[in-house]
């Protein structure tokens, strides 16, 4: 596993170390007042989930959609042009792999809204199988 990457406990530690209270209340005592912010991170944070989660969920992370990947030679890549058709052994019909901070998290189709592209999620790859592909 990557030393850049945190394990489950490491992320529950973490958690752990920040302060917080289920009923609302500051160490005072005092009932904090609720911030349009907070409201919106509880539509978003299941109920029964760690009572920290809604802390950690402005976070940025690196999302990537992969169409393809291949080998070339460094003749290819510099006779590579304007117009140029970079093929990849991917199938039209296959989902594109979409990454989390480097680590597959799902497969979708690319799709057009607008003027831009996008991707729907067909599969969400579950935690056996991301364990499964470290080893």
């Amino acid at each position: 596993m990557s030393s850049s990457l945190l394990s489950q406990a490491e992320i529950d530690a973490f958690l752990a170390q920040i302060p917080s209270s289920a009923n609302g209340e500051n160490q005072t005592g005092k009932t904090e007042s609720t911030l349009p912010q907070q409201l919106a991170s509880e539509k978003i944070v299941p109920p029964g989930s760690h009572p920290n989660l809604a802390r950690i969920l402005d976070i940025p992370l690196q999302v990537k959609v992969t169409l393809g990947q291949g080998p070339r030679s460094v003749k290819d890549v510099l006779s590579l042009m304007p117009g140029a058709i970079v093929e990849f052994e991917r199938n039209v019909a296959e989902p594109v792999d979409i990454t989390l901070n480097g680590k597959l998290i799902a497969r979708g189709e690319v799709v057009v809204v607008e003027e831009h592209f996008g991707v729907r999620i067909t599969q969400i790859i579950s935690p056996l199988e991301r364990v499964r592909k470290m080893v």
